[in-house]
């Protein structure tokens, strides 16, 4: 059988780089095959309903519980997500080593369009942001300055 594949190099695991910790990509796919049949497989024909994305989101939450710590890229780890039912919000939450000055205007309006892409070319979840509900990106930097991005899609 073949090793499976780490995100991160031999030589970052032998720097010491935090790095290391990233899960295999094999482990890390089939979580998300099986949040994104969740989600998928919840979404009505015609329209969503909040009680079901509500459920479907938290469910969501509870599997990003076991990400928390992983790294999604060299300065960026994953430090959780929260669903807000009655706010109608979900929150991703990331934390990165990144000074907050180097999140300036053109790294804001990247991610932003990032963030919005990957929302908004999502069934479910631009159907969500279309019913009013928030998809929001909190970052922190290691200096402490934060930046929230809430994505939008076009009507």
């Amino acid at each position: 059988m073949q090793a499976q594949p780490n995100v991160v190099s031999a030589m970052d695991r032998d720097s010491g780089c935090p790095c290391a910790r990233v899960r295999p990509i094999r482990i890390a796919a089939v979580q998300l095959g099986v949040v994104c049949y969740l989600l998928i497989g919840m979404a009505p024909a015609l329209s969503l309903d909040d009680k079901e994305f509500c459920v479907s989101a938290q469910q969501l939450a509870i599997a990003a519980e076991k990400d928390v710590g992983v790294w999604i890229d060299r300065v960026t780890r994953n430090a959780g997500m929260v669903v807000t039912c009655d706010r109608k919000t979900v929150q991703f939450t990331r934390f990165t080593y990144a000074p907050s000055a180097s999140m300036n205007d053109a790294w804001k309006a990247s991610k932003a369009a990032d963030w919005n892409a990957v929302h908004c070319n999502s069934r479910i979840w631009n159907e969500a942001i279309a019913n009013g509900w928030k998809i929001v990106l909190s970052q922190t930097a290691a200096d402490g300055g934060q930046i929230s991005i809430t994505a939008q899609c076009g009507k």
